[in-house]
């Protein structure tokens, strides 16, 4: 495997794992802020909500992950 395919690899799977954890911190955040609009938004659209939730969560971790990736500083957290 070439170092290339596995930085990409590697970055991705970063992403991955990152989205996950934002996938449960994101709603808890929003939760605690707003709970009668989530709420509501849960009981009149929850897919709409789940996927509001899970494109904040992925944008997030691309952010963090591509920043972390390109800044020599934040390379070594």
């Amino acid at each position: 495997m070439s170092n290339r395919r596995r930085a990409n690899r590697k970055f991705w799977n970063r992403v991955f794992r990152l989205t996950l954890i934002y996938l449960i911190i994101v709603p808890i955040i929003f939760y605690l802020l707003d709970k009668t609009s989530v709420s509501q938004e849960l009981k009149t659209a929850p897919i709409e909500f789940i996927a509001k939730m899970a494109g904040i969560a992925f944008t997030i971790s691309l952010v963090i992950s591509f920043w972390g990736h390109r800044d020599p500083e934040l390379r070594k957290y």
